[in-house]
């Protein structure tokens, strides 16, 4: 992946959660984030660890009637890098990489596509049903999002509400916690469920690379209306890359 540094700035932070913060910002460069559903950046917070500087990979969320901007969801965890991003101000100009992301084809989504997402990967699904709303194409039959009990990321009634007014059905149901061993099974029982009952042709997964990595081979072969599933890891991503 080569390199393209640009800049962003902070233009306004909330928290939409004990442990989440949701940034709003804009592209100094102008038109980078006029289409991101499906796409993420690479921040650079401004740290440093020895000669390493840290980054951070975010999904992007539309703003509608607000062109070339975007919002970022931050969960806070123990490391410097969300640590930075709960403290930074309205205002901060942070470089950045992107966007990044072929989630959405080039000619957008296919008729019948279904979005996964576990965990923190619903940002990456609200990006998508969110750009969709504010086009003319295909919008996706379902947003299934998976979950732990007692999850904080995201509220769901919120997450709900969002998706539904962007004019697409939601569905979340819980699975086993992260370290759970039966936590890909449990998950992978009810991708199939929703994937048959709705004859998708096309899936695009995200989050728990334990869970979306193995759908694309997995997938195609126990529901047969399935052509193509596209993924993106978050965490526990076999090939290394993550998205926050």
């Amino acid at each position: 992946m080569a390199a393209n540094p640009k800049q962003l700035r902070v233009l306004h932070a909330h928290h939409a959660g004990p442990d989440t913060r949701v940034l709003e910002v804009e592209c100094c460069d102008g038109g980078a984030f006029d289409v991101v559903g499906g796409k993420y950046v690479i921040v650079h917070t401004g740290l440093t660890i020895g000669d390493k500087a840290i980054k951070r990979a975010y999904s992007l969320m539309p703003l509608a009637g607000r062109p070339s901007h975007a919002s970022i969801a931050v969960k806070r965890f123990h490391g410097p890098g969300s640590r930075a991003l709960h403290e930074v101000t309205a205002g901060r100009v942070l470089g950045f990489s992107g966007p990044w992301g072929k989630l959405v084809p080039d000619d957008g989504l296919a008729e019948r596509t279904l979005l996964v997402a576990t965990d923190t990967g619903i940002t990456s699904a609200l990006g998508i049903v969110e750009q969709s709303a504010l086009g003319s194409g295909p919008r996706p039959v379902e947003v299934l999002w998976l979950r732990q009990g007692g999850e904080t990321f995201l509220d769901l009634p919120s997450v709900q509400a969002r998706t539904e007014r962007a004019g697409v059905p939601f569905v979340s149901a819980e699975v086993p916690a992260v370290d759970a061993p039966s936590r890909p099974d449990a998950a992978w029982h009810l991708v199939d469920a929703r994937a048959r009952a709705l004859a998708v042709t096309h899936v695009v997964a995200t989050g728990d690379g334990a869970i979306v990595h193995p759908l694309r081979e997995r997938l195609p072969q126990r529901v047969p209306s399935v052509r193509d599933v596209r993924i993106e890891c978050f965490f526990r991503n076999p090939e290394k890359k993550s998205v926050s």
